[in-house]
């Protein structure tokens, strides 16, 4: 009797230990999408900074860091399945750092300063239209799957520092000033816009794997013989193209 009463509590306690053990690795995988969003506020926080020291270039490359793990975090959410409403605020609060602040930083201090006090004000509408456009989406989510309300702020944020990497060079000041002027107020009215875009959540077309298989060594040829900053032009502006092709397809 004695022995079996110490089996008896060597399997509860092993089976105790088991309860434990994976109580503890599905905590820790719960921490990992919101590890991935930190991430993404780090690097949007590391880009405010840089803008403000005028190293425009490291600024621009940290949003893009960001658009990263805010690309990587909802995957590896939906991965371990520890989507939460805590995750979906928190991505809320470090994209209005990476993809409304910080790029408004950016611009302000590469272009819009030069226009004083007025560019200063104008310089917030792209940051004050990012936050109104995320809790937006923060009540609506749940309906967004086929199409994003409003231009995303990571399409939005991320598109104004691939075009400062593609015009950097430009030499006419005050066409530049005007050009980057009308872009960015354009980009805030379509975030906060009833323009639909595509979310990419569900397949639009049926297509085989070979198919994308074409398009991905289509891809890298094309990202081998361009500069990397000139292809991810390209896609933005194949993105804002789709918007207003494939629109219709898209029913509530």
């Amino acid at each position: 009797m004695v022995l079996v009463k110490k089996k008896i509590k060597r399997n509860s306690r092993l089976k105790n230990l088991r309860k434990r053990r994976k109580q503890i690795i599905k905590k820790g995988l719960s921490l990992l999408p919101n590890i991935f969003t930190l991430g993404n506020g780090f690097f949007g926080f590391c880009s405010i900074v840089f803008a403000a020291k005028f190293e425009f270039f490291a600024a621009a490359y940290f949003i893009l860091l960001g658009a990263l793990m805010d690309a990587l975090d909802g995957r590896v959410a939906r991965l371990v399945g520890a989507s939460s409403l805590i995750g979906l605020q928190l991505d809320s609060l470090a994209d209005a750092v990476s993809f409304c602040l910080a790029p408004a930083f950016l611009i302000y201090f590469w272009q819009l300063k030069y226009l004083g006090v007025l560019g200063l004000i104008l310089s917030s509408i792209f940051f004050l239209c990012g936050i109104l456009r995320l809790a937006r989406f923060n009540v609506i989510a749940g309906q967004q799957t086929i199409f994003f309300l409003g231009l995303p702020t990571t399409i939005a944020g991320c598109f104004l520092a691939v075009f400062f990497l593609n015009m950097v060079d430009f030499h006419n000041d005050s066409l530049l000033l005007f050009f980057t002027l009308i872009l960015y107020l354009v980009l805030s009215f379509l975030m906060i816009s009833t323009i639909k875009f595509p979310a990419f959540k569900q397949k639009l077309f049926k297509l085989n794997k070979n198919w994308y298989k074409v398009a991905f060594i289509v891809l890298f040829a094309i990202i081998a013989v361009m500069q990397f900053q000139k292809v991810l032009l390209l896609l933005f502006l194949l993105y804002f193209s789709s918007a207003f092709v494939l629109f219709k397809r898209f029913k509530d």
